[in-house]
């Protein structure tokens, strides 16, 4: 049985304020990191992400490049226009099916603080991308890559709200947390098949992530405890 919160939790000051700790902790460790980086020598770092590139980024005599079509359709997913529609349409159907506004407000907030987040990080830090072929048009500077920090941080706060759910119902999680994890990875390794970015970036737009959701889930999941579990099954 789930402890039952006190009435007098507050959702929207609560959120807020941990989005904010959020957004400090992720600016403050990434900062840490590149200039971390900088400082040891980027030479190690370079190895290895050329040697993942190596195994991945497609060669179009190589079998795996018939499976450009694919990456090119996961890739969509992270991409600024798709992950609005997205965003647009699951807070509504948390606000009308779920009828919870916080998880409606956690939906477009996470979309905005990752998109913003990124934008302020990259401009930083103005690593430049792999000097590959890329099989996608990519604007703009590397790391962290905006779709591995959209897929971990908006993605994954759309199936933590799954998750949740279903936690409150006692039912299994299983659901939520593989298919949410099999589309972020998926979309990080579609980045690197594709050229537009670094093993890294990848790494880095993850680690943002997490720290973001480790902040915000807690906050949705005391709020979705106080409500009437009167709402339909997910």
């Amino acid at each position: 049985m789930l402890p039952q919160k006190s009435q007098s939790f507050r959702f929207l000051p609560s959120y807020l304020r941990r989005s904010l700790y959020a957004s400090i902790v992720m600016i403050v460790i990434l900062l840490l990191i590149a200039y971390s980086i900088r400082w040891i020598g980027t030479a190690p770092f370079l190895h290895w992400d050329e040697r993942i590139q190596s195994l991945i980024f497609p060669q179009m005599t190589t079998p795996n490049y018939s499976l450009l079509p694919v990456a090119i359709f996961i890739t969509s997913f992270g991409s600024f226009r798709i992950s609005l529609l997205v965003a647009l349409g699951v807070a509504f159907l948390c606000r009308v099916y779920i009828r919870l506004k916080a998880y409606s407000f956690a939906v477009i907030g996470s979309f905005t603080a990752m998109w913003g987040l990124n934008t302020l990080i990259k401009e930083i830090l103005q690593r430049e991308r792999p000097a590959l072929q890329h099989l996608v048009e990519a604007g703009g500077y590397s790391f962290p890559s905006g779709h591995a920090m959209i897929s971990m941080g908006f993605y994954g706060t759309i199936f933590a709200i799954w998750a949740i759910e279903r936690q409150i119902r006692n039912r299994s999680l299983f659901l939520p947390c593989f298919l949410g994890s099999l589309l972020i990875l998926l979309i990080g390794l579609s980045r690197v098949y594709l050229g537009v970015h670094f093993p890294t970036d990848i790494a880095g737009g993850y680690l943002a992530g997490i720290i973001w959701l480790m902040f915000t889930v807690p906050v949705l999941y005391c709020r979705a405890c106080l409500r009437p579990s009167s709402t339909p099954p997910l």
